[in-house]
């Protein structure tokens, strides 16, 4: 009997031990298992009313009809006039865009976004407002401010919109160049590019290329130089070239032969220059202010003197270029360069009279002179009206010239121009003022072809050496070192 019970109690302490081992291991188990990720919070849309804002020299309006919300802020006429919105987001990427009116015509836009600074450009509405994207931008979790400045002034503002974006990067355009008779090394060169567009961005230097080499020990691989001492109003006055057509050519076939030469055309006008002081003299005649050819007049008398002129010009110049043809050294040619923006005397009339030039000169060129060498490179000033534009038969690349602030990541002046080209034309940012942020190229997808940094004390030479540096050992930013032999 004290056996039978013996072995019974022995029977409950195992079976006890073996239920005290299951909960120690659920325990355990317990304990040690990884706990779920929290589901992320995606951005959502946030749209901020301009009434709601800070204000400073402007004020609320309700005349225009179509607004939102209680009224529109209007008023921006003095250069401390701003609004200033402050509102709460979910960190991420967004696209801004404003509703505005601009009843007086096209205006230019500045703006912050947090710490960014940017512009853009916001198109005649007549009556009503509409919608305008200005970029995009990264922002952070909690409060954000975008504060609007006057820009060109006479504006108003509705609403900010800032709605989640994602990166997209641009399409290939076709390997087809505007001039069927191209080079083979046109052909080659342009085919380079379209392979390398959307994932790396080639660097370039207007007439500096010696300084970038002394400061980083690399060359830029598109050297941009100028044709403007060849004009001829320039020329009969004496007018040296900072760097001879000869001297481009030896920059680029230098060493193994692969720098890529840029060239523009700063045209002082063919005659009538005003030539006084302060602002008029001779040497600025390829501004408005210093000549009163009038481009529109001479194209509608093509029996004038003006008229043969403007021809003995292009002949001049297309001397030059035969020289590089004679060498084969293809040409990113960049004539005409921010006609719309009327400061030069060849968009000064309107851009009817601009595209007939534009037309006028790749004629010429092109078929007169049997120029086959150049890839014609078509330059906007920081956003891009499609009213100036010549048109895709007489235009292989487009660009944009920008000078802004150096916080700037330049993805509203990127996306105007996507918004009209992306797949049908490559993007360059042909003129800046600010070496590129290489990281926001990267962030925000604005892979242009390639940049270029205008010359000189206020720009290239401003830039702080290390971000020289940075600039020019990035893993993305191609430096003439790193180009192939693209001719094959």
């Amino acid at each position: 009997m004290v056996l039978i019970l013996r072995n019974n109690w022995l029977d409950v302490f195992q079976v006890r031990n073996r239920l005290l081992s299951v909960l120690l291991i659920s325990l355990v188990g317990c304990a040690s298992a990884p706990k779920p990720a929290p589901t992320p919070v995606e951005p959502k849309a946030v749209q901020i009313e301009a009434e709601t804002g800070a204000f400073s020299g402007v004020e609320v309006a309700t005349s225009l009809a179509g607004f939102s919300g209680t009224g529109y802020v209007t008023g921006f006429d003095e250069s401390t006039d701003k609004l200033t919105l402050t509102f709460q987001a979910i960190a991420g990427l967004y696209e801004l865009s404003v509703h505005y009116a601009s009843p007086t015509g096209n205006k230019g836009v500045d703006f912050q976004v947090n710490d960014e600074k940017g512009s853009g450009a916001l198109k005649q509405t007549g009556s009503g407002f509409s919608l305008a994207k200005l970029g995009t931008f990264r922002l952070r979790d909690g409060q954000n401010t975008v504060t609007i400045f006057r820009g060109w002034g006479y504006f108003h503002i509705d609403y900010l919109q800032l709605s989640p974006a994602t990166v997209v990067l641009p399409a290939k355009p076709a390997k087809t160049l505007s001039d069927a008779r191209a080079t083979a090394s046109t052909r080659a060169l342009f085919s380079y590019l379209v392979d390398q567009y959307g994932t790396k961005v080639l660097s370039g230097q207007q007439d500096d290329v010696e300084y970038i080499l002394e400061k980083t020990g690399k060359e830029p691989a598109i050297g941009s130089f100028d044709l403007m001492e060849y004009s001829t109003s320039r020329a009969q006055r004496g007018g040296i070239p900072l760097r001879s057509s000869e001297a481009c050519i030896a920059w680029a076939k230098k060493g193994e032969g692969r720098g890529i030469v840029s060239l523009l055309w700063h045209w002082n006008a063919p005659t009538d220059l005003i030539d006084e002081e302060p602002d008029k003299l001779w040497w600025s005649g390829f501004y408005t202010r210093a000549t009163t050819f009038d481009l529109g007049a001479v194209l509608a008398d093509k029996q004038g003197e003006r008229y043969q002129l403007l021809l003995r010009d292009i002949d001049v110049i297309a001397g030059e270029l035969k020289k590089f043809q004679t060498a084969d050294v293809p040409v990113l040619w960049r004539p005409l360069h921010e006609a719309s923006g009327g400061w030069f005397w060849w968009g000064a009339k309107g851009a009817g009279p601009f595209k007939e030039l534009w037309r006028l000169l790749y004629d010429r060129l092109t078929n007169h002179h049997q120029l086959h060498n150049l890839i014609w490179v078509y330059g906007g000033t920081d956003s891009m009206n499609p009213d100036w534009y010549p048109g895709d038969p007489y235009v292989d690349i487009v660009g944009l010239d920008v000078y802004t602030d150096p916080t700037a990541s330049l993805s509203g002046n990127w996306s105007n121009a996507q918004a009209l080209f992306n797949g049908k034309k490559m993007v360059a940012l042909t003129e800046t003022g600010n070496l590129p942020d290489v990281g926001k190229i990267r962030d925000f997808g604005t892979w242009w072809s390639w940049f270029s940094v205008w010359t000189g004390a206020d720009y290239i030479k401003k830039q702080p050496i290390e971000s020289l540096k940075a600039v020019y050992t990035d893993k993305d930013v191609i430096t003439r070192d790193e180009l192939p032999d693209w001719r094959q």
